[in-house]
């Protein structure tokens, strides 16, 4: 039977494929040693995530690699990483194309052309799709462009924006 440990400190260093790079260290409670390097490595996964979701990726969003490595007084564990989707900033995006950002949005893809069971949507090739919409309050159009399962390394989900033409 494993012994019970007291509190034990671990430390994280992360980075990306941008040069940037952080160390962080926490305290995990007591328990056994397996129990601890357990919360360890899910400590380190979240830290690693949530470093990527503070930095600065623009506005349209971005698929990020983290690397971490966990570490304790005694041993280092192999490196590991996370990819982290950025979601895009919408209100943003949404401005920049001249929309109404206070609109609670209703998207639809009614009318939007494709085929009947799947209106607005089109391959674009792989698993990737296009899908075209729009705002049944205010007429915003949105296309969004999914990778799919398929994607690049760094290829990322994107959505444009654009208010229709008056006639």
């Amino acid at each position: 039977m494993e012994k019970i440990r007291t509190e034990r400190q671990y430390r994280v260093k992360m980075s990306d494929d941008g040069g940037s790079s952080e160390t962080e260290d926490t305290m995990i409670p007591e328990g056994t040693e397996s129990e601890q390097d357990a919360a360890a490595q899910d400590w380190a996964r979240e830290s690693a995530e949530d470093w990527a979701r503070e930095g600065e990726w623009g506005d349209d969003g971005a698929m990020v690699r983290v690397y971490y490595t966990l570490s304790d007084q005694c041993s280092e564990w192999p490196r590991d990483s996370v990819d982290v989707e950025i979601e895009p900033a919408h209100a943003e995006l949404i401005r920049a194309a001249g929309g109404d950002t206070e609109c609670e949005h209703e998207w639809t893809s009614e009318g939007e052309g494709g085929c009947d069971e799947n209106p607005g949507v089109w391959s674009t090739g792989g698993t990737a799709l296009m899908i075209s919409e729009h705002c049944e309050i205010c007429g915003l159009r949105r296309t969004r462009h999914l990778t799919g399962s398929q994607r690049n390394p760094g290829e990322h989900d994107t959505v444009e924006y654009s208010v229709p033409a008056a006639n």
